[in-house]
């Protein structure tokens, strides 16, 4: 088996359609073959690519699904003929895969290859690991792709490359198995691209056959606005709730309060309303989702047989926490219910249809209680770049349960679509 690496792979934009709604167009319409997309991702390239972000591509495989979908009849009517898609080792691509690589398959995406993510941090040979999946899809050389995202970090990595990162809500997309079990209920399914256009058409692929996002729950005070069903032409939320702050005490640094006001005057001049208040962000928050990411990475140390002595010492007193939270009783099931019903109670609050957050980037934002939060309580959020010249930044952008397509039509109007 011969496998490449990011460095000798090539990008799939500049001599062809880039986005992923263009490259499915021009496939279906046999414009373009996947074996000519497939080719040109394998094609060795100048230089151009960054090195060393964990991209693993088996060539054989790629070429055999690229012609086998040059071959199928229904061609024309695959939303995502044709796509390039790197999944995170989270996920599993062997045989059927998981549910959601069925999805894709089934949709016409190409799994291009794997990015290397360790989650908890913690590999198969118990060293870090980084989240590649970002660096792969900024650098061009995949248009599309989709990790699991249990406490900001994979959000957080995407606002450091400037690209769009949806984790939608609760049960909106299959999460895997085993995610499920090591997140203890804070981790999603999450999808990256250059633009949030690309993520709705992508969100409909996958959820197309599934009857879309849950609707509302009963307990809200403010029904969802008409418009909000599955399907590209959502319209964009007509109100926010914008704040600056990333915790209870804490602001964001300068970077990220920059894209916060600019996108706020973004949003002003297409002539959204917007309202200054804080998320309901209480210390004992951070404590709950600390203790469902320690629980989990002692269940990920089990689940790979590893010995907790071999870890490093950070590792090794979470694991120490981790384990004394499920001697003593465990998690408890009705929290993330409580959370969502604050978040929520705060957009009711400011008669907002959706919240303005910053968007920590990398490691420093990773597992802060503005992120954190929202995988707590099990609600969208969706971090999006802001258009600025000369200049790189990205903001978060939470809502309501199903408000998923809403959220990117706003996130387009940042990008200046």
């Amino acid at each position: 088996m011969s496998i490449l690496h990011l460095d000798e792979l090539s990008p799939t934009s500049g001599d062809g359609p880039s986005g992923v709604p263009e490259l499915a167009a021009a496939v279906r319409e046999g414009r373009l073959s996947a074996a000519t997309v497939a080719e040109r991702l394998l094609a060795t390239p100048d230089g151009a690519v960054p090195v060393g972000a964990g991209l693993v591509v088996d060539p054989a495989p790629l070429r055999a699904a690229a012609a086998a979908l040059d071959r199928r009849t229904d061609r024309f009517a695959l939303p995502l003929a044709g796509v390039p898609v790197v999944v995170e080792d989270g996920i599993s691509v062997a045989g059927r895969g998981d549910e959601i690589v069925r999805r894709l398959r089934a949709a016409g995406a190409l799994v291009a290859g794997r990015a290397r993510t360790a989650e908890h941090e913690v590999g198969l040979d118990a060293t870090p690991g980084g989240r590649a999946t970002a660096t792969v899809v900024a650098s061009g050389v995949v248009p599309l792709g989709i990790g699991v995202d249990g406490d900001g970090t994979l959000r957080c990595a995407a606002a450091a490359h400037g690209i769009a990162a949806l984790k939608p809500g609760r049960r909106v997309l299959p999460l895997p198995d085993a995610a499920e079990r090591r997140w203890c209920g804070l981790a999603e399914p999450t999808l990256l691209a250059g633009r949030a256009e690309d993520l709705t058409a992508v969100l409909d692929a996958l959820s197309r056959g599934t009857g879309g996002p849950p609707a509302p729950s009963s307990v809200l005070r403010l029904t969802t606005p008409a418009g909000a069903g599955p399907g590209p032409a959502a319209a964009p939320v007509s109100s926010l709730a914008a704040s600056l702050r990333t915790g209870r005490t804490r602001l964001a640094g300068a970077d990220s309060a920059s894209a916060v006001h600019a996108a706020i005057r973004l949003l002003q001049d297409a002539g959204l309303g917007l309202v200054a208040a804080d998320p309901p962000y209480r210390a004992v928050l951070v404590v709950h989702s600390a203790r469902r990411r320690q629980a989990g990475l002692a269940r990920r140390v089990e689940d790979l047989g590893l010995d907790p002595a071999e870890l490093p010492r950070s590792a090794r007193s979470l694991v120490r926490r981790g384990r004394r939270v499920r001697r003593l009783g465990g998690l408890r099931p009705a929290t993330p219910a409580s959370w969502r019903q604050r978040m929520v109670a705060w957009l009711d609050d400011a008669g907002a249809e959706a919240g303005l957050l910053p968007a920590p980037p990398g490691a420093s934002g990773a597992g802060s209680t503005g992120m954190a939060a929202w995988n707590l309580a099990g609600l969208p959020s969706l971090v999006a770049p802001v258009n600025r010249p000369g200049e790189h930044g990205c903001v978060q952008l939470v809502g309501r349960p199903g408000s998923e397509r809403r959220l990117l039509a706003t996130a387009a109007l940042l990008a200046g679509e």
